[in-house]
């Protein structure tokens, strides 16, 4: 269905109407999707509309029926590599849906991807899980209609914390470490030690490489060091986010083998994300990534002890990240699939 209505126009962070309608519809939009996940926090939205890391260009908008805000768009594009891809955020009002507005914004967007000179769109979508909580599938069915191909598919997990007791935990810890000789912890909050800024460059840069993906999955190497560290770091601090993270040193090479990081968002106190864990291929086979887990979940407890609940996705093919994480108390919610577009 055509829409001839909707006027799509560039968010004005200025503009508190629209600002708050784009709010509004976001928290409306996953309040449906995904009930009882935490809705967007409206103080980190703002701080977002004003924020994003060198290494990304955004853009946003509204589509607007008769001045009311309706539905969305977000794109984040790389600049540093990956410069054919552009990630979509495309929301829609649980009850305007199905009046072709979702249509009016894909148009849209393909229209400005073809201007911007990226010829891949990813975007994601909610699955349900057998013998799980029913989710609304409207996602992928509206996807799958304009011309999206699932192209990889991970399993969101949550865990919480109040769950698996403290002395199971470190029963699992210290089994860990037992294997670990010859290894060290490294923990820092938001601002990485220059000491290791070069090894934790290089893993963040592993991340575009090493993690299990789908063959179609058109996702490129990509290029980190520390300036771009630095600047994500500063991002962060700026949008009031909190960034916990652990790393592993071999101690006799001084290499980096591994890291781990948990966030946190302004304005939401019970649940946190977790971020990217790796370990270096050589590294691996000394129960690395079980020691950056839970040392990293506890250095977030200690400074944010209200948390209850962290998140977090696994490739459905990970045995190994999925063995460590369900040992800790995480379990799935559902999947979330990756739908991808590629432009003529």
């Amino acid at each position: 269905m055509s829409n001839p209505d909707i006027e799509i126009v560039p968010i004005d962070p200025l503009n508190r109407d629209q600002v708050n309608g784009w709010i509004r519809t976001q928290r409306a939009v996953t309040e449906h999707d995904l009930p009882g996940e935490p809705l967007p926090s409206p103080s980190f939205q703002r701080l977002r509309l004003l924020l994003w890391p060198d290494s990304l260009a955004v853009e946003r908008y509204t589509a607007l029926q008769d001045g009311e805000v309706v539905g969305s768009l977000t794109y984040s594009m790389p600049t540093q590599d990956n410069q054919h891809l552009l990630e979509l955020e495309l929301d829609v009002r649980p009850d305007r849906r199905r009046q072709g507005i979702g249509t009016a914004l894909n148009d849209f967007t393909e229209r400005r991807a073809a201007e911007l000179g990226r010829d891949t769109i990813l975007a994601f979508a909610v699955d349900s899980l057998d013998g799980g909580q029913r989710f609304d599938h409207a996602g992928q069915h509206f996807a799958k209609a304009a011309g999206y191909k699932v192209v990889d598919q991970e399993i969101h997990r949550r865990n919480d914390l109040t769950v698996v007791a403290d002395d199971v935990l470190e029963s699992l810890y210290a089994d860990a470490w037992a294997k670990a000789a010859g290894y060290e912890l490294v923990q820092w909050i938001d601002d990485c030690p220059d000491e290791v800024l070069a090894g934790y460059a290089a893993l963040n840069e592993r991340m575009y490489t090493d993690p299990p993906m789908g063959e179609e999955l058109d996702i490129r190497p990509a290029v980190y060091d520390a300036a771009r560290i630095r600047n994500t770091e500063w991002t962060m601090k700026e949008r009031g986010q909190t960034q916990f993270v652990s790393a592993v040193v071999h101690v006799e090479s001084g290499e980096v083998a591994g890291m781990s990081g948990i966030g946190l968002t302004p304005g939401e106190e019970l649940h946190a994300w977790q971020q990217d864990t790796i370990v270096e291929q050589k590294h691996r086979g000394h129960r690395l990534g079980m020691v950056l887990k839970i040392a990293n979940q506890r250095l977030m407890r200690r400074y944010r002890p209200q948390i209850r609940y962290i998140h977090t996705w696994n490739a459905e093919v990970n045995d190994h990240m999925i063995a460590i994480n369900e040992a800790m108390g995480y379990r799935a919610l559902c999947r979330d699939l990756d739908v991808q577009k590629k432009l003529a």
